[in-house]
């Protein structure tokens, strides 16, 4: 009899949902708040780089839509939640939202009972003709109880928190709270802004106290803050900080919040992990990557994508164990995992019958260049065929592919690259004077 470790089995699954999820670029950060006796208000933030979003326009309008599904399931009871969403993005053109490294971001709402819930959250393109995944997230979440006893709610960080008396979806109780899904500060964001809500303190005239401090991941204090005196303004009260990163390390970090009544004499607490980015180091070269996984191993023999004429001709006549030493020297040249990115990225976007997306024109582009600034689908006119054209500002590069056999496949025709020859008969299929910039 086959006996199952499911402690073990559990570990792994969370594993591969972790480097699943990694692929993707999309951050998503929950928090809970009491709306009535044992029934919170939960909201999901989450965040997706304009870059992975598929565009169009409408009336001088660039505009991306999101759908996105998510569902809760309890571990206890019968309770869950599966409901759908349909977002718009719009954005005043490529180039800005290239310099400005826009992100979009959201948020959802649903009402839960406190309790251990299984949560899936899926992002996606909702064209019908150009279905793909922008990303998912899968974990179980914490509903808390707050019905009782002194509590505080789960934290909410935030990159801006002002008074805001519209109505919206990011307004609570007068402030306008942006989220930061990713939690991460440090670079364009110094200062961590946080929202949370007191729950059951005696309703009188004493103050509250409370304190908070910034931990490391061996839950060593880094920065204490000192402890405030604030009045009371009845038994629950919502309550923001804004707190100063600087000098902070990077790292891993979690936000330790102290709270005591001090009618009651009693105490309460809540944390919340949090990261401190790195700079990118300028012109630091990657590391030697060597695959762990065995299906890693076609891609890291792919120098034909990266590599120049010459490299390719020399990696094919070498040897086994000279192809070794050659990859080694290419990929401290190259960035493998982020050249394994790339892959997955196109695979699941660009993929065409049975042809994979990375050996697709558009793939092998994308691979190569990275996500261009602006992509652009050119309108049809008489005896043209589907044409699109994609622009990397900071490269001054233009890219466009037209869809020679009507098959749904857009092939490379032109490039202002000197890296890339151009179709022989590019000019039979596009009006040369379109495309100089």
């Amino acid at each position: 009899m086959i006996k199952l470790n499911f402690k073990k089995i559990y570990w792994v699954f969370g594993l591969l949902l972790l480097i699943a999820q990694s692929i993707f670029c999309l951050s998503v950060d929950y928090a809970s708040f009491r709306y009535a006796k044992n029934l919170n208000l939960v909201e999901f933030y989450y965040s997706i780089p304009y870059q992975n979003l598929i565009y169009r326009t409408e009336h001088d309008t660039i505009i991306a839509e999101v759908r996105v599904d998510y569902s809760i399931h309890s571990f206890f009871s019968p309770d869950s939640v599966i409901d759908s969403a349909l977002r718009r993005l719009t954005i005043p053109s490529f180039k800005q939202a290239q310099q400005r490294d826009l992100t979009m971001i959201d948020q959802i709402v649903f009402y839960a009972r406190p309790g251990k819930y299984w949560v899936n959250f899926t992002a996606s393109n909702p064209n019908p003709e150009k279905p793909a995944k922008i990303g998912f997230y899968s974990d179980t979440i914490i509903i808390s109880d707050f019905s009782d006893s002194l509590s505080l709610s789960d934290i909410e960080l935030a990159v801006q928190v002002t008074k805001d008396t519209t109505e919206g979806r990011f307004i609570k109780g007068g402030l306008l709270i942006m989220p930061n899904p990713s939690r991460q500060f440090g670079l364009a964001y110094d200062r961590i802004n946080v929202y949370l809500e007191i729950y059951n303190m005696v309703p009188d005239t004493l103050p509250y106290e409370i304190s908070y401090a910034i931990l490391d991941s061996s839950r060593m204090p880094v920065k204490i803050f000192p402890a405030e005196k604030r009045k009371k303004e009845g038994s629950s009260v919502s309550l923001t900080l804004a707190l100063g990163v600087t000098g902070i390390k990077p790292g891993s970090y979690s936000l330790l919040i102290r709270l005591r009544d001090l009618s009651a004499g009693k105490e309460a607490s809540k944390s919340k992990n949090f990261t401190i980015a790195r700079p990118s180091p300028i012109g630091q070269k990657p590391g030697v990557y060597r695959p762990v996984r065995a299906e890693e191993r076609r891609y890291y023999e792919m120098v034909e994508v990266l590599g120049t004429e010459k490299e390719i001709r020399q990696f094919k006549k070498l040897s086994p164990e000279g192809r070794e030493k050659f990859l080694e020297q290419f990929w401290t040249k190259h960035d493998f995992p982020e050249f394994l990115s790339r892959i997955q990225y196109t695979d699941l976007h660009f993929s065409l019958g049975r042809k994979e997306g990375h050996e697709t024109d558009r793939g092998r582009i994308y691979i190569k260049y990275g996500p261009p600034d602006e992509i652009e689908d050119l309108p049809m006119i008489e005896n043209t065929k589907p044409q699109q054209k994609w622009r990397y500002y900071k490269k001054g590069l233009t890219f466009l592919f037209v869809d020679i056999y009507s098959n749904g496949n857009l092939i490379f025709i032109y490039s202002n690259s000197r890296e890339e020859k151009n179709h022989p008969d590019w000019e039979k299929y596009v009006n040369p004077e379109e495309i100089r910039e």
